[in-house]
């Protein structure tokens, strides 16, 4: 109702609207009997009042901006999640397991000046003059003129001063809306993230060939930079593909293309390309693999075609991985309201990746939404809402502290979470299909290889995968028949699970021998698909 532009809602980053939506929630939080003060990066933070003071908390929090003509529930969905489990709690007179703090911070969009997460930055003192000096895309004038005129003290922010005690902070934890369709698909309500992809970026990769007629040039004679741009972007698919194929956690876009607007013909060879190129993954290496492949087929094309490329700059952003024992105890809470737990990444980027790289152990539930985000149509229900916010709740009331590793940016803590289950997980990312059972024998086999405590489990677990994709390759088969098999491969990871997370070798070897009876049974064909593993004493 307050930030409503033509269509969708408007909220500026350092902006008097934005401004004013943080007002609206300090008078709620304070109608509601909480806490609620600016703090020195003129973001609010809320709280029950006996937390006000306290040394060690857990932070909660999102953004209040949006991008010109937004959706309604991008970033202020998270702030309103935290903001009413602080309302709960002050109304039933309960106390959370830490001291909670909800923060509502200002400018995570890049829409409006460029850089992106601004507000968590200038908190940790990671904001760079650089990004200080970004013009508003509108007026013209700096970030720092902008946050100064909303009441900011710029001296510790341009000095590289954190406005945030990182060592006060015992977790990070942000609740957004899906800004894809995995959840939709997927059928369920909320997810918990695994972590955020970082990517590498270039923005404009030009490529010059050779103008001509279309029907004049033969094929011998033809410089064609469409043509080269194609194959370029033909060969990352094809080993985009292939990685997922082995498990690995890739996507890659290429969202704007165009040749000479004053040139281009339907009859003409265009002598130059314009292209964009999005590599996004949680894996650094695997970005590190992609950036190699593209220089080293941009080469080889450039000879083969007689054309060049200009690659222009890349912009490189490191993926930040969500903390273990977060996920673990975030997965525990959605069990706990008896829903069923996922885990997925985060293609777009959030706050939560400022915190994790400053080295603040950080964790992340998702809202399932329709239509995608960053524009008018997003489709977050009230009921989705409602559900990931008790899962917040439980989380919050029953937590136990994450161990801090204050000053190892980038890094998570390495207590164990869920292991044989992640298999499973990544048959139901990839659709549960005959290239997901692929994949999951693939991701059992470098497992078996990393853990050896788990091998025995992850290597059976990978023939299973591999026998079913084998068997069943190039069939057209019902949905139920992969249902059918997912369960059963569902058993065996949970039977795995529960005994290789307790630590007695003898519950181990039971389970190890259960499953492969189970699987020998199954291979033989005297066992149904639909059947249980048999569990013994």
């Amino acid at each position: 109702m307050f930030t409503a532009d033509i269509e969708g809602v408007s909220r500026p980053a350092f902006s008097d609207i934005e401004t004013e939506t943080l007002e609206f929630l300090i008078d709620f939080a304070r109608s509601e009997g909480l806490g609620a003060t600016w703090d020195a990066g003129r973001n609010v933070v809320f709280s029950l009042p006996q937390d006000e003071q306290a040394d060690r908390y857990i932070l909660v929090g999102s953004h209040v901006d949006s991008v010109p003509r937004g959706g309604n529930y991008d970033g202020l969905a998270g702030v309103l999640a935290g903001l009413l489990s602080l309302v709960r709690a002050r109304r039933e007179g309960i106390r959370f397991a830490e001291p909670v703090k909800v923060i509502a911070m200002r400018g995570e969009e890049s829409a409006w000046f460029g850089p992106c997460y601004v507000g968590s930055k200038a908190l940790l003192g990671l904001l760079s003059k650089t990004e200080l000096g970004a013009l508003h895309k509108k007026d013209g004038l700096t970030l720092d003129a902008h946050m100064e005129a909303i009441g900011i003290d710029m001296a510790d922010i341009r000095a590289g001063k954190p406005l945030l005690n990182r060592s006060a902070v015992n977790a990070y934890i942000e609740i957004h809306i899906e800004q894809g369709p995995v959840l939709v698909k997927r059928n369920l309500p909320t997810a918990i993230v695994s972590g955020i992809r970082g990517n590498f970026r270039y923005k404009k990769i030009s490529c010059f060939g050779e103008e001509g007629h279309s029907g004049a040039v033969p094929l011998a004679y033809r410089h064609d930079p469409v043509l080269a741009m194609a194959e370029l972007l033909n060969v990352l698919d094809a080993a985009w593909h292939d990685f997922v194929a082995e498990g690995r956690d890739l996507v890659v876009t290429s969202g704007m293309v165009s040749t000479d607007q004053q040139k281009h013909a339907l009859s003409r060879i265009p002598d130059s390309v314009e292209f964009s190129l999005d590599v996004r993954s949680q894996d650094t290496d695997m970005l590190k693999i992609m950036d190699a492949l593209v220089r080293k087929h941009v080469e080889r094309i450039e000879k083969e075609r007689n054309v060049r490329f200009d690659l222009g700059e890349v912009l490189w952003t490191t993926p930040a991985l969500c903390s273990k024992p977060l996920i673990g105890q975030l997965i525990g809470a959605v069990e706990a309201l008896g829903l069923e737990p996922a885990l997925i990444s985060s293609g777009g980027g959030h706050d939560a990746a400022v915190f994790s790289e400053a080295g603040i152990p950080s964790g992340m539930i998702f809202i399932r939404n329709r239509n995608g985000s960053h524009n008018p149509q997003e489709a977050m229900d009230i009921d989705d809402f409602k559900t990931a916010t008790s899962v917040l709740f439980q989380f919050l009331s029953n937590t136990h502290p994450v161990a801090h590793h204050q000053g190892l940016i980038g890094q998570t803590a390495k207590e164990p979470g869920p292991m044989f289950t992640e298999i499973t997980e990544i048959i139901r990312q990839k659709g549960n299909a005959i290239h997901a059972y692929r994949a999951a024998a693939a991701a059992a086999q470098e497992a078996a290889i990393a853990n050896p405590d788990c091998a025995a489990g992850y290597f059976m677990l990978g023939v299973a995968a591999w026998e079913f994709a084998d068997a069943h390759y190039g069939e057209a088969l019902h949905a139920n028949f992969f249902d059918q098999e997912l369960s059963r491969f569902e058993r065996y990871t949970n039977v795995l699970e529960a005994a290789f997370s307790n630590g007695d070798d003898t519950a181990r070897l039971r389970a190890l021998s259960e499953v492969a009876q189970s699987m020998a049974r199954q291979h033989q064909g005297s066992e149904k698909i639909d059947s249980g593993v048999n569990h013994t004493d």
